[in-house]
């Protein structure tokens, strides 16, 4: 598998990993932090299962963990409050997450430093830029 097509299952898995976040969050009897865990621990499993039984590759976890990873950054950004937050800018934030991850990751210790980070500044560039549209339109 070419770097190319890492590329862009992160950025596959970021999309899902927001979209499904903040649609089952809007849920009865679900929260974001409800939701985020659900998907994450199914999405987990899901690749554990497709790497392990359907492709019939025996890997370690490693590779679970790293794409599990990537859907839960992607959820961190679908935890975005619905009330301030489109579908337009749902998709902005997450392919600038993607790729702010994709950056950030080499350079930092932990993932989850990369993870944080990644989204709030994608959720912040997003969030900048539905402000200045805004006063775009107004003026």
């Amino acid at each position: 598998m070419g770097s190319g097509d890492v590329y862009k299952r992160q950025v596959l898995s970021t999309l899902g990993g927001a979209f499904t976040t903040y649609r089952l969050a809007k849920l009865p009897k679900f929260n974001v932090i409800r939701a985020s865990s659900l998907l994450t621990i199914l999405f987990y499993f899901s690749v554990l299962f497709i790497d392990n039984v359907l492709m019939s590759e025996s890997r370690s976890s490693e590779t679970a963990e790293f794409w599990a990873t990537v859907f839960f950054g992607g959820s961190f950004v679908g935890m975005s409050a619905p009330h301030r937050f489109s579908y337009y800018l749902l998709t902005i934030s997450s392919l600038c997450f993607a790729i702010i991850f994709i950056l950030l990751l080499p350079l930092l210790e932990g993932i989850g430093g990369a993870l944080g980070c990644s989204a709030f500044i994608s959720v912040a560039i997003s969030h900048s830029l539905r402000m200045a549209v805004t006063k775009l339109k107004g003026a």
